[in-house]
């Protein structure tokens, strides 16, 4: 008989979630001691515990995130399971976050925050992100949304995403690894969305900032180790990029002396854009066990030779 281990902040709720979408119990079993002999799903909505779970009946996990970094290495992701990501409302939520803040800058939010703090009252122009390029590095589902969003609100948008790309995607500004080098200069907005991965490692380093068109506004919403935080530092003191919106850090909690934090021009959240919340976990979850169920695909299956 099939059982599913469930692991998160709130097993409970996250658990009554599930099966609130699906009209219909679980075979749950919790986390007790090493590990479970019964179970053959893990639902691991959080980060996997730091130490190994023994499973010998696994054969399917499901992460709760979207980022697979701490899979890599795990004995549970063994030859014969199956591991298959979250996508649920990453996509919404981290163009809700890069357009919410993009636009906080373009229209002068701290501005308007300074005059009510003092009192004031002196006029300006606000700007826009109409008519502006965009460029997003690393073109998947939660890329293609934030492409969408740029389109809605008037910006001339291009991607970069892995593998070949077919005349008609080519015609709609898509692109593969190699014309980053051609883009870079004419994004005056550039979002990064590049998964962790040997090949990302660093990816934006020295050369790619050097090629950035001076004065844009470089986001990362993805994963911390794709930067080299030292050649951002660089390229923000010459304008290359002019401004950065980071979400996300080799190091964190980012230490309060990191020199990130005093560079002019950037902003920093703590981790924020991308956030889960438990209808969309369940529902990506309880889409993928009816699958599990009638011996179909799962959706979102992490390919292990890509890291992604």
């Amino acid at each position: 008989m099939t059982r599913v281990l469930i692991t998160h902040a709130e097993p409970e709720a996250l658990a009554r979630e599930v099966e609130g979408v699906l009209g219909e119990s679980i075979p749950w079993t919790g986390l007790e001691g090493a590990g479970d002999a019964t179970a053959d799903v893990w639902f691991c909505a959080g980060l996997p515990p730091p130490a190994p779970v023994a499973l010998p009946a696994l054969r399917w996990i499901q992460s709760g995130w979207a980022g697979i970094e701490a899979w890599s290495g795990r004995p549970e992701w063994r030859d014969g399971v199956t591991l298959t990501r979250t996508v649920g409302d990453f996509p919404k939520r981290i163009a809700e976050y890069v357009f919410g803040y993009l636009l906080a800058w373009e229209l002068g939010v701290p501005e308007a925050l300074r005059q009510m703090e003092a009192r004031e009252w002196k006029r300006w122009t606000p700007g826009t992100l109409a008519g502006s390029s965009l460029l997003v590095v690393g073109y998947g589902a939660i890329g293609a949304h934030v492409g969408s969003v740029g389109r809605e609100l008037g910006m001339r948008v291009e991607g970069i995403r892995r593998g070949p790309v077919p005349a008609g995607e080519d015609a709609a500004g898509m692109y593969g690894p190699d014309a980053i080098r051609d883009r870079l200069p004419h994004a005056e907005f550039i979002v990064n969305l590049l998964p962790h991965t040997p090949a990302t490692e660093s990816f934006w380093n020295r050369e790619r900032f050097a090629l950035v068109r001076e004065g844009a506004t470089f986001v990362n919403a993805s994963r911390g180790a794709t930067v080299d935080e030292a050649a951002l530092l660089e390229g923000i003191a010459k304008g290359r990029p002019a401004r950065a919106l980071l979400d996300v850090f080799r190091e964190e909690p980012l230490p309060a002396t990191h020199p990130l934090r005093t560079a002019k021009g950037i902003w920093i959240t703590p981790h924020v854009a991308g956030i889960g919340t438990l209808r969309p976990l369940a529902e990506d979850f309880a889409e993928n066990w009816r699958r599990y169920r009638r011996g179909v695909a799962l959706r979102n299956v992490v390919d292990r030779a890509r890291g992604y």
